[in-house]
């Protein structure tokens, strides 16, 4: 059966400012997971978009650790449609901060009043 399957991941993330060294090292990681075509720059914009069964997203954010500094904005967010949670990470100031939240409770904080 070759039919698409639903999306259990979505991985949306964006690094500013980033160059191709930092590209090379997620699509290592990438690629080391059959991943392609996730990750790609745009002038010093480094910008990930995935949707599939799996995203190795831990060891993406480990692979840009080297690459965060005092400059550095972004966040990469991990949907996860079967656990039904969004976990998000900031890249700020060369610090990296990780929350997690159910979906339910993402939309409501996203929701207006």
């Amino acid at each position: 059966d070759t039919m698409s399957r639903d999306p259990l991941i979505k991985v949306y993330a964006s690094l500013y400012p980033a160059d191709a060294a930092a590209l090379e090292a997620v699509n290592a990681v990438l690629a080391s997971w059959y991943v392609e075509d996730a990750a790609e720059l745009a002038g010093d914009l480094l910008r990930i978009s995935h949707e599939g069964e799996y995203f190795p997203t831990g060891e993406v954010v480990e692979a840009l650790k080297p690459f965060l500094r005092e400059d550095s904005r972004g966040r990469l967010d991990e949907i996860d449609l079967e656990a039904w949670t969004l976990r998000r990470w900031f890249f700020d100031y060369g610090r990296l901060m990780s929350r997690r939240a159910s979906l339910d409770q993402a939309l409501e904080s996203c929701g207006t009043r």
